[in-house]
């Protein structure tokens, strides 16, 4: 499976399981809600890397589906639209 159809299909499942609450983000990972991709997982837990940011979660959030409440609407080159939360349009830190 090419990376592209495992997204896509990663996708495909967040909008299932988010169609009992489509005010919930639909992306398949999490991220801060304050950064963005910022997120860093060890050991069942993670964090945010921004410096000034204390967020922490005693849970594993990257392998987690996002659990925001959505507030942006996104539309895929082909089409798809999608809701996501705040945290999802943020840039995060650069790679």
């Amino acid at each position: 499976m090419s990376t592209g159809s495992a997204t896509a299909a990663l996708y495909a499942q967040a909008l299932r399981s988010t169609a009992a609450d489509p005010s919930r983000c639909t992306v398949p990972w999490d991220v801060c809600p304050e950064h963005g991709a910022t997120l860093k997982s060890t050991g069942g837990r993670a964090w945010c890397m921004d410096l000034a940011c204390l967020n922490a979660w005693t849970y594993d959030r990257l392998d987690a589906a996002c659990t925001e409440p959505a507030t942006h609407t996104i539309q895929a080159d082909n089409g798809d639209r999608y809701v996501v939360c705040d945290g999802q349009v943020l840039p995060g830190l650069p790679a």
